[in-house]
Formats: structure tokens, sequence, C-alpha cells
């Protein structure tokens, strides 16, 4: 007499294959762990529940926080780069016939030197040209704030004045700082204009910023540097 091997539930768990992670890894939750399904193959022409008998399907973890995918054709679960990250928006100013983006601050003057005490980025220093010695040695600071700029004046003997767009300019006191905004214009003296630009700018070699547009407002006097 024929016996005729009986299919039960329990021949299904033995083809289930997990491979332990690495030491001490919760096998759960450990990246490099496969699960391997493979159909069953003990008898001549079966295929099983999953096709041919040598088909294997596997599903990969991934780490922690990676995002998954449809997946691929053969059974693997696709791994998708994660999401780059946001661009961060800064201004830049226009001074001394440069464009300068404002990811570190600048100090423009005369003959500017470093602060005594600099916290964070050092600053880079811009030199223009002061033939009546309207501008100090280091007579502004600008930095970002933001998309919005920051000018500082540093106690400078002439004063700042600022030109916002679309209002009246006026003169900053000696030491005082204020947020600007894009096509703010900031005259130091000696016909020495520093343009604030849009955070929305692409700073390059050849940038085809347009020129100066002209001033609407009478112009504030500076006196010369004693």
């Amino acid at each position: 007499m024929t016996m005729q091997r009986q299919w039960t539930d329990e021949d299904d768990l033995d083809d289930t294959v997990i491979r332990p992670g690495r030491t001490g890894a919760d096998p759960a939750v450990a990246p490099d762990d496969d699960t391997v399904i493979r159909p069953r193959a003990d008898e001549p022409g079966s295929h099983g529940s999953f096709g041919a008998p040598d088909d294997d399907t596997v599903i990969r973890v991934a780490g922690p926080g990676a995002p998954v995918g449809a997946s691929r054709s053969d059974g693997a679960a696709t791994i998708l780069p994660a999401d780059p990250a946001p661009v961060r928006r800064l201004p830049s100013i226009r001074v001394a016939g440069r464009v300068v983006r404002l990811d570190h601050p600048v100090v423009v003057g005369r003959r500017p030197t470093l602060p005594r005490v600099v916290r964070g980025p050092t600053p880079e220093l811009v030199t223009v040209p002061s033939p009546s010695g309207q501008v100090s040695s280091s007579h502004v600071l600008v930095h970002a704030d933001g998309e919005a700029a920051v000018v500082e004046d540093l106690r400078s003997t002439n004063g700042t004045v600022v030109r916002p767009a679309g209002a009246a300019p006026f003169r900053m006191p000696s030491g005082a700082s204020i947020v600007v905004l894009t096509g703010t214009l900031i005259e130091i003296g000696d016909g020495n204009v520093i343009e604030v630009l849009s955070p929305h700018l692409r700073v390059g070699p050849a940038d085809g910023i347009p020129p100066f547009p002209p001033t609407p407002f009478p112009r504030i006097p500076f006196a010369p540097t004693p």
C-alpha cells in the first residue's frame, strides 16, 4: 500500500527562515535582518503557494526612519532616499562693485578691522575708498537675520544714512542696529552705497544684477572725518 503524505499547517511554518541580526541587536528591529519565505520544493513539480520552487520572496527591514516605497519586481522592498534638507535663503549685499552673500557677517569701512570679540563666523572685511575721510575705518557691520539683513553702525564719526525702499531716508544714531529689507540703500559717505539684495537671488560670477536705481531723495550731507 502506498502511503500519501498529508499536507499540514505546520509545513507552511517550516518554510519561513528568519536570520538574526548583529550580536546584541533586537531581531525585530535590526536593520540588516532578512525574512526569506521559500515555497515547498520537496515534491516534484510542486509550486507551493508562491510560484516556482526556486523563487524566494525577500522582505528587507529598513533602518529606523527610512521611507519604504513600492516593492520591486523581485519582491524586495525599495528604500527611497530621504528628502533633501530645505535650502536656507539668505540676503546678499552689493558693495564696492561686488556682491557678497550674508552667510557670514561683513564689516565695511575705509580700513576695516575685525571686532575684538567674534561670535560665530569670522566677518569678511570690505574696504571702500574714502578720499575725503567721510567713511570711518570700520563703519558698519552687516549680517543676516533670516531673510532680512541687519545693519549695525560701528560708532562711525559721520553716521550712516538708511534709505528704505519707498520710504524717507533717515540717519542712524551712532552705534544703532536696525533690520533692513530688500531694496534698502545704506550710504556711508564719499558716494559709497550698500544695497540689500533679495534672499532669492542666485549669487554667482555673472549674477547680472542691474545697476543701482536712481535715488529719488535728496542727499543727506556727510561731514569729513577730522
